[in-house]
Order: C-alpha cells, then structure tokens, then sequence
C-alpha cells in the first residue's frame, strides 16, 4: 500500500471518529414525532420516559408541554399528561380513587365501562364515558377514554382521549411504553394579551392602572357595597384611602345589578365583577356550562352585553375564578376531567359580548394559587382560553390562618411566590390580585400587613390588588362561629397597619 494512500485511509478514519464524536454529544432532543408505520405516528416523550403510537391525523400542540402533550383533529383529541405525586400527599392509588369523583356526581356524564388493559405487558386503566352531545353545530367530542399507567407509587401518565365517535382505544392507540428518561422537558410557550380597541374610559383605566403604572393600586370588597356607601365610606376615611376597584359577585341566578353598577359608577368605582356559571335547580346550586355552549342561556347573556355596553364605564369581569378548585362546580374535575368545556364555555361568552359590540369590559382570567385535586387534568394551564380571550391574569392566595386542620399560617411572600413567578414565565399580561386578606387565627395580622406592603413591590407585575374585608364561618358548628375573620376594621393595630402601608402607594 502506498504512502498517499495510507494517508487517505487515515484521514477518513479520523473524520469518522471526529463525526461520530460530535453526533454522540448532541443532545437528545426531549420530544420527537416520527412516522412509525401506515396512518400513525411515534411520540417520544424522553424527560417523562414514555413512547406513543398514535394516527398521523393528529396535530402536535407542546404549548404546555410540562403538562401535557396534545394530539389534535376536529374530531379527535389525544392529551397525554404526566403526574408526579413526590411532593404531596398523593398516590396512585388516591389518582385511580378520586380522579372519577366527579364524573360519578355529575348526572351529565356517564362511566359505561372500567376495565384493565394489557400493553405488551404494562397494565393500562381504563375508563370510558360519555354525554348528551353539544347540538350548535359545531363538532363535538362527547366519548371519553382515559387511560392510566403507572410508572410507580407516585409518578403516572395518564392519555386522555375525546372523539365525536364512539373511541376505539385499539385504533387510537395502538402501542405504550415507558423508556428510561432522559434530558430536560423544553419550555412552555410563553402567553401574551391581543391589543384591543377599548372605549376611550376604559382604555384610560386600563392604561392607568393595569399598564403604565409603576407602583400597585389597591381595591376592596367590602359586603355592603354598593348596596349601601356607610361602610366603604368609613373605610376609606379610616385608612386615608380612596379604593378605585370594589368587588361584586352574581350568578345566571340573578340578572344584571343595575342599581349597584350604577352606584358605583356615580362613585368613580369600577367595578370587578365576579360571574359564576351557575344556576338553580329545585333549591340547589347547578353548573351550567353545558347549556351556555347550548346556547339555552343566550338571552341572560345578550341582556348583560346590552347592560355592560350602556353601562359606559369600565368593567374588569372576572369569569369563574378558581375554576382549577373542586369546590367550584364548574371545575373540570366536575365537568368530565374536561376543560376544553370551561374554554368553550368562556370563548362563548366573550363572543356573545363582542358580537353586542361591548368594548368596556376587561376580562380578568382568575385560576387559585393551588389545584384541587392536584392532578395534571386539573392544572391551572389546561383552563388558559387564548390570547385573544384574556386581558388580564388574577392571582388569588389567602393567609387563611391556622384555624382548620392542615391550614398553616403563612406571609404575604409564601403565600405568592410559589406561583407568581411561575405566571410570570408563562404570561406578558398585565396581573392583579383579585381578592385577598390575612385571618386572624395563627400570628400577629398587623405584622402580617405591614410585611405585605413591604413586599408588594417585589412584585412588579401586580399592578391591583383587592383587599377582602369579611368573614367565613364554621358551618360545622352550630350558630355564627367565625373560622377566618378576614375584617380589616375591627382592631386598632390592624386599622393602623394598612392606613400606614397604603399611605406608600398613593
């Protein structure tokens, strides 16, 4: 063999192992999508170690992929979500338990079966339901499939599947595994507002105070108002602070508060104005999303547009806050594991209100600092309706003191930095706190109010935050025993705390 040609052999040689190098210190990447056979795809999921086989029909949506990966058609959609129970309370077993419960409570829906499928081996849960299909001539998914596997005691995936057509699971699915993980999940997408044409006021107010303001404003929500003007009045003398933002609650119980609205408005206050999606059956408290996307409630809802719009003054409209909390009927966990529902049922709303033409409503989208129960299906994410659809993101978190068991008391900043700074990644909106206070049961509330003002402007994305001056009671016990006493106005070293914290952001 000749020189050159040793020379040459050598060459490639070294090539090959300089290429071979490189390519084995590339990272894996955490997802991929790959054709896998005739009509399906292969997801590989490396830092939740899983694999799926699923139709190439699907689209891919990895907007919040730490939660769960989406698999989407008009048709069909596949969710995969992971769950980790190291750090609560939580089992597999409390998983396959609870996550049923509402669908069991709720006469919608319907569990037709529950079984245990075989995946090469790897034990896969099964339960299939199904509900009255939506009939406003927009497709919809209406059967339901989970199906949970466990990886261990505390960790799971669970691939949720919704179809307009009976599911057959063989067919969506054909092939799961785990695989050993690897790597680090990629990051969500990041939410940001749409601009919108507000009326001249309520451009003026948002910009005021949601936008250009450097320091927070503070609301409150004092019972009697606006009802009555006494008690805010005082209030507003006592802490030598005049509250832009008053707090209101309704229901499609009740219709549209005229009275109160118009009061204050003629008191310069703008009104956040809770709405639940709730109504009355034979005495009782029933949610209604089902029949808003049904259209059954459009007259209540062309009513409050036409109010809102003659209205002419701003509104921050908070629409079924704390929809991640089981307490809530309209959460999803009460709604077929579903929040798809919760989006339809709010893009719905916010359509009927723009076809009126209303422009002075500012929606405030308003999840709590925690998810009951505390499964990815319920994840505060699953319930973001779209750019378009959310001006504004509420925060609520309360010191609600030691008085039950499991209740610990905590700061201001323990209270919110848990997941403020997790919104703050995920979103550009401008954010408030919707409603909060401190009980008294369980540390010194005058304290607890001089550290928050302190804190607040650590959080320079609060731009509102409305105080709650009220009670909860103990319905366990007989009579009016108080459980949190959020009142802001009954003892003198408390009064004097908040007057000196607001005097800071005037």
């Amino acid at each position: 063999m000749n020189f050159k040609k040793i020379l040459a052999i050598s060459a490639a040689c070294v090539f090959a192992f300089l290429t071979n190098t490189a390519l084995a210190q590339e990272p894996v990447q955490s997802t991929t999508l790959e054709v896998f056979s005739q009509g399906y795809n292969k997801y590989v999921n490396n830092p939740y170690g899983y694999e799926a086989v699923l139709p190439d029909s699907l689209k891919l949506n990895e907007d919040i992929v730490s939660v769960k990966s989406r698999f989407e058609s008009e048709n069909l959609v596949v969710d995969i979500l992971y769950d980790n129970f190291d750090d609560d309370l939580n089992n597999i077993d409390t998983y396959l338990g609870y996550a049923n419960r509402g669908i069991l409570n709720n006469p919608a829906f319907k569990i037709t079966r529950e079984y245990d499928k075989d995946y090469s081996g790897l034990n896969g849960h099964v339960v299939i339901y199904e509900r009255k299909k939506i009939e406003n001539g927009i497709p919809d998914c209406n059967y339901y499939a989970t199906v949970a596997f466990a990886r261990s005691y505390k960790e799971s995936i669970t691939v949720f599947i919704k179809s307009a057509q009976p599911i057959n699971i063989d067919y969506v699915m054909p092939n799961f595994k785990f695989i050993d993980k690897y790597g680090t999940m990629k990051q969500d997408a990041v939410f940001e507002p749409v601009n919108k044409e507000f009326d001249e006021k309520t451009q003026a107010f948002y910009n005021k105070y949601l936008e250009d303001s450097e320091k927070a404003s503070f609301g409150i929500f004092e019972p009697s108002y606006p009802f009555y003007s006494y008690e805010l009045n005082k209030l507003e003398n006592m802490f030598d602070y005049e509250f832009p933002v008053t707090l209101i609650y309704n229901s499609f119980q009740s219709p549209y508060k005229t009275d109160q609205m118009n009061k204050a408005k003629e008191d310069g206050k703008v009104v956040e104005y809770g709405l639940y999606t709730t109504d009355a059956e034979d005495g009782k408290e029933k949610d209604i999303t089902l029949e808003i996307i049904e259209g059954k409630y459009d007259e209540y809802l062309d009513n409050l547009a036409q109010n809102f719009k003659q209205y002419d003054y701003p509104v921050l409209f908070r629409l079924n806050n704390e929809m991640n909390g089981e307490w809530v009927s309209y959460c999803a966990h009460n709604v077929g594991k579903d929040t798809d529902l919760f989006i339809r049922c709010w893009r719905y709303i916010y359509d009927r209100f723009k076809e009126h033409g209303v422009d002075n409503v500012i929606f405030v989208w308003n999840p709590n600092e925690k998810s009951f129960p505390n499964f990815a299906y319920n994840h505060y994410l699953n319930y973001y309706p779209g750019n378009e659809y959310v001006d504004v993101v509420g925060l609520t978190a309360y010191n609600t003191g030691d008085y039950y068991d499991g209740e610990v008391w905590r700061s201001f900043s323990e209270a919110y930095d848990p997941f403020y700074y997790d919104y703050a990644r995920h979103f550009k909106h401008p954010m408030m706190i919707t409603e909060f206070s401190c009980a008294s049961a369980g540390g010194n509330k005058s304290m607890w109010f001089d550290d928050m003002f302190t804190k607040m402007p650590n959080y320079d994305r609060i731009k509102l935050a409305v105080l709650w001056n009220g009670q909860d009671f103990d319905t366990e016990k007989p009579g009016k025993v108080i459980s949190r006493n959020y009142r802001l106005d009954l003892e003198h070293d408390i009064t004097e705390s908040i007057k000196r914290g607001l005097q800071k952001f005037k």
